[in-house]
């Protein structure tokens, strides 16, 4: 009798394949939107759809419904939201006590304070260092406390999350803002801000300026360890519609780091149409052989008038990151996730025209 032929095993390079897609399935692309009358609205979006980015843009489609949450708050402050681990935090109830924080993974939906009382509009740097959520608001850097026991909620005059200020006087200030990137190191963050670049030790607490340089970078950067850089929206005139990458500064680094602006330009900021509002680079994770990316773009819709901006488009694109054989930095496997569709539910104009969204 013959013997039965067993079925070959994948080769390595499959199973790696594998494991990328199944690890990108887990995530999903999270957009927080001003489409409701009395506040924001978040939309969950699968980004394994795909399209040719060779053919003709598809047309865009309505975001998905229902929305997965909705926060009642003030417009305008869309650059208040914030994500820590699978929380959205959702700061722009401006004036009340606490803000919504709302968890991607189990639904739920809890409150936090103000840290002591601060709630002014300033634009916020949220990071997660140390597994703590850090946050610098003005020139203040705050650091949100674990919870209690669920038991203790019921204690009057309990809160379920508590700040501690940990410096009130930092050398820089968020309203001039310009980038920021956490080091590798888990515990070191690096800020561009008008008068240089400076970095804040959350351990030791010590604030340090590197010079009256600053990061090549538009908004909060990503290290990737595959790259063994930073990388980043480029923020040079001739280079905006680019991602570029850039050195991790070092402690006792006094001059700009040695930097490489992309190859591939991902979105055209300066068309005459003017049509472009913003966009944001999101990390989606990696094997440690490669470095997948998403980036939204914020646009005004065709069918609409340059100056005004209630009819919008969202392109969600997913693409690879490496360095060819001339040290290069490039995209690969680019693929357009979707198009969609929104009208802002107001008549004023956001403060942040780049996208608020999270990959988680």
């Amino acid at each position: 009798m013959p013997k039965r032929q067993s079925t070959p095993e994948p080769c390595g390079h499959n199973i790696t394949a594998k494991r990328r897609q199944q690890t990108r399935r887990q995530r999903h692309l999270y957009l927080v939107v001003d489409d409701w009358e009395r506040g924001y609205s978040v939309r969950k979006i699968d980004l394994e759809s795909s399209s040719d980015l060779q053919a003709a843009d598809p047309e865009p489609e309505p975001l998905p419904e229902p929305p997965v949450v909705r926060f009642e708050g003030k417009h305008c402050h869309l650059q208040l939201f914030g994500v820590h681990g699978t929380k959205i935090l959702a700061m722009p109830a401006y004036g009340a006590a606490d803000f919504p924080i709302y968890d991607t993974q189990t639904t739920a939906i809890t409150l936090c304070a103000h840290p002591d009382n601060l709630r002014s509009t300033f634009p916020v740097i949220l990071a997660s260092i140390d597994g703590a959520l850090h946050m610098i608001r003005g020139s203040c850097l705050f650091v949100l406390d674990a919870p209690p026991p669920p038991a203790a909620y019921h204690r009057a005059g309990d809160q379920p999350w508590t700040w501690t200020t940990k410096l009130s006087d930092l050398p820089f200030a968020t309203p001039h803002l310009k980038s920021f990137a956490l080091h590798p190191d888990g515990r070191t963050l690096f800020v561009s801000a008008r008068r240089g670049t400076f970095s804040v030790d959350a351990q030791s607490l010590r604030s340090t300026r590197h010079g009256g340089w600053s990061l090549p970078f538009q908004g909060e950067a990503l290290f990737d360890k595959a790259l063994n850089a930073w990388v980043g929206l480029c923020a040079y005139e001739g280079g905006v519609g680019n991602l570029c990458s850039c050195d991790v500064v070092e402690a006792e680094c006094r001059t700009m780091p040695a930097w490489k602006l992309g190859k591939d330009r991902l979105f055209c900021a300066g068309d005459k149409k003017r049509r472009h509002l913003g966009a944001k680079l999101l990390a989606m994770g990696g094997d440690g052989e490669s470095s997948d990316y998403c980036l939204v773009e914020s646009a005004v819709h065709e069918d609409e008038e340059p100056a005004g901006t209630r009819h919008r488009v969202f392109h969600v694109t997913v693409f690879g990151l490496e360095y060819d054989e001339d040290g290069a930095l490039r995209t690969t496997t680019r693929r357009r996730a979707g198009s969609y569709e929104m009208r802002v539910a107001h008549d004023h104009t956001d403060r942040l025209r780049s996208p608020a969204a999270f990959s988680l």
